[in-house]
């Protein structure tokens, strides 16, 4: 592990503060270096500051005043959250994404200064065509370095697992519908109880909780995720944070700078968007899929079907998979139509669904 160093401030202290060296003790912080002084992590106030937004403040309250360390190394900052413990990590992460949000941002600035022809790009932003042609020029390598820079950031607000019942049959089911991929796919679990899924670059799907507890079977289930397969297996994904992050986006792309793109989009990836194209590619696909696992290519349309009456049922409060999937009857009618023609010696799902489902602590159907 690196030394974390940093400067302490204190108000019998220096104004420009004294540098220390900082370590986790469990749940202390133990600040060295003007003396030995532990402080209880969950009392730690997190912020960002400096000119530059670049600086980690950690800060706590004593009888005398406010105490604080600052952290402005990069290493230092990694450190620090590699060994934080779990009463503040996920702020630290916080403070840390804010930090590369910035820092990509003037990266992106620089690079418009000197990229101006990217501005005959701009002009037809708005094409689906040039917006896949930028996502068809990313690595291999970037793409999955922007699946775990926005996995990185879901894992800071979010609680994902790949333990427990549910998350092995969400892999296991996915592991069927993903046979001979170029991909190396994760699925995790969400403990969100929003009915909702989403796929991220690299081959990483995540699955609510909520979504789970909401379909009536395993083959359900099976239908969206062989879906959200195929917005990875065709860069869907992609494409649509490449658009979300616009312009931006593009220059990022050049200069290599993945985390200015999940930065600016990584809080929209539970909606973003796809073109009715590109929905209907992804059904087409997983249906076929489906079909090749030998898993009944009915449960993409039930699920649907499932969610379309949910819609109804409950109005404005529409389920997360919907605003991003709409079920239009359309679109139900031609998966039922799809599911007539497609070839397939196909067995239902033997898992346990009940079973499944009670694996999800804090997540009522």
């Amino acid at each position: 592990m690196s030394e974390i160093t940093g400067t302490l401030h204190s108000p019998q202290l220096p104004e420009a503060g004294v540098p220390v060296r900082l370590h986790f003790l469990g749940d202390l912080l133990r600040i060295e270096g003007a003396g030995t002084q532990d402080v209880m992590a969950d009392t730690l106030e997190v912020s960002v500051i400096g000119f530059n937004d670049d600086t980690l403040q950690l800060a706590w309250q004593e009888g005398d005043g406010t105490h604080a360390v600052t952290i402005a190394d990069a290493v230092s900052q990694r450190a620090l959250v590699a060994s934080a413990p779990a009463s503040i990590v996920r702020r630290l992460r916080g403070g840390r994404g804010y930090i590369r949000f910035h820092r990509g941002k003037w990266n992106v600035v620089i690079g418009a200064l000197v990229t101006c022809v990217l501005l005959v790009v701009l002009v037809w932003w708005q094409s689906e065509a040039i917006t896949e042609w930028i996502a068809n020029r990313v690595s291999m390598e970037t793409e999955l370095r922007i699946g775990e820079h926005a996995l990185a950031q879901i894992e800071s607000e979010t609680e994902l697992t790949q333990e427990g019942l549910a998350a092995k049959t969400v892999a296991e089911i996915g592991s069927r519908l993903t046979v001979g991929s170029r991909y190396k796919y994760r699925w995790y679990v969400s403990n969100d109880k929003e009915v909702n899924a989403f796929a991220l670059p690299g081959g990483i799907i995540v699955i609510n909780a909520g979504l789970i507890a909401k379909a009536g079977s395993a083959d359900e289930l099976a239908g969206v995720l062989a879906h959200e397969v195929q917005h990875v297996e065709h860069r869907h994904t992609l494409q649509q944070m490449i658009h979300a992050a616009g312009w931006a986006a593009v220059l990022a792309v050049v200069l290599g700078d993945v985390s200015a793109i999940t930065a600016i989009v990584v809080h929209q990836l539970g909606n973003l968007h796809n073109s009715r194209q590109l929905e209907a590619q992804a059904d087409v696909e997983g249906m076929k899929a489906l079909a090749r696992a030998g898993i009944p290519v009915e449960g993409m349309a039930a699920m649907f079907r499932r969610l379309q009456s949910e819609e109804a049922r409950v109005g404005d409060d529409t389920p997360g998979l919907l605003s991003s999937h709409p079920a239009t009857a359309e679109r139900i009618a031609e998966l039922e139509r799809l599911s007539k023609i497609l070839r397939c010696t196909c067995t239902s799902l033997s898992y346990d669904w009940p079973a499944v489902q009670a694996d999800l602590p804090g997540v009522v159907r």
